[in-house]
């Protein structure tokens, strides 16, 4: 495991190995790489379009830095030491929504394969082009971060550690499983998401369609029909849910 550290400017010193952006950050990246080399030209290309970037040579080390500070975007070689890109995806997933990029030279690689199963957001070429990743950082502000205890969204708001929820000051009792639907749709701030990324979120693995379809009939009802806002969860037919535009307007 890589315990050596190295960053520029008055940037304090942190899991892996680190280069801050040259222009003011846009963004951060975290790269799981064992190539230093390769590693080393990303970081240098990131850091000119604003993007800071630790690097980490082994998964193990990776978890520990992401658990300290979460990415923008996270770029997984297909293959890495320690813990592998699959079981790296599938723990990130169990508790956070940022993009994951897997680079591969080939699309036709069983580690690839199985990261993107787990949960990885795309398929990238390796070694790595900073234009494919930077639109995942710029666009990200990644999602709030899942130590966060209270959600609000227009009326709704969600006490996620106290297992709360009020609508206008109603109390609203969920299960468990309801309350960490609710929290999810509101961290995607009204886009639509599919019934993948739910399961995969709320339930850390693919689920059934027809499961979530159910847990989402079920919190729809507790909610209510709302005097301004309707329905607060939308179905979008062939795409997912989202909870209502007029909320975020």
């Amino acid at each position: 495991m890589t315990i050596e550290v190295r960053r520029t400017g008055d940037a304090m010193s942190g899991l892996g190995k680190y280069r801050a952006a040259i222009p003011p950050t846009r963004g951060t990246l975290m790269l799981v790489d064992t190539d230093p080399d390769i590693a080393s030209r990303l970081m240098d290309d990131a850091a000119e379009v604003g993007i800071d970037t630790t690097w980490c040579d082994d998964g193990a080390e990776a978890l520990l830095a992401i658990g300290e500070d979460q990415p923008d975007v996270l770029v997984l070689a297909a293959r890495t030491n320690v813990v592998d890109a699959a079981r790296i995806t599938s723990a990130v997933r169990g508790r956070w929504n940022f993009p994951i990029l897997i680079g591969s030279p080939s699309a036709d690689n069983e580690d690839a394969r199985g990261a993107l199963a787990a949960g990885a957001s795309a398929l990238i070429a390796r070694p790595y082009d900073i234009n494919t990743i930077a639109p995942f950082s710029f666009n990200g502000s990644h999602q709030p971060q899942r130590d966060q205890t209270v959600y609000t969204a227009g009326p709704i708001e969600v006490d996620r550690e106290g297992y709360e929820t009020r609508v206008r000051g109603r109390d609203v009792q969920l299960t468990q499983r309801e309350l960490e639907l609710l929290v999810y749709l509101i961290e995607r701030h009204g886009r639509v998401a599919s019934s993948d990324e739910i399961s995969r979120a709320v339930w850390g693995h693919p689920a059934d369609t027809n499961t979530v379809a159910v847990h989402v009939r079920r919190l729809r009802e507790k909610l209510g029909h709302d005097a301004e806002h309707g329905e607060f969860i939308r179905t979008i037919r062939g795409a997912g849910y989202r909870l209502a535009p007029s909320i975020y307007a």
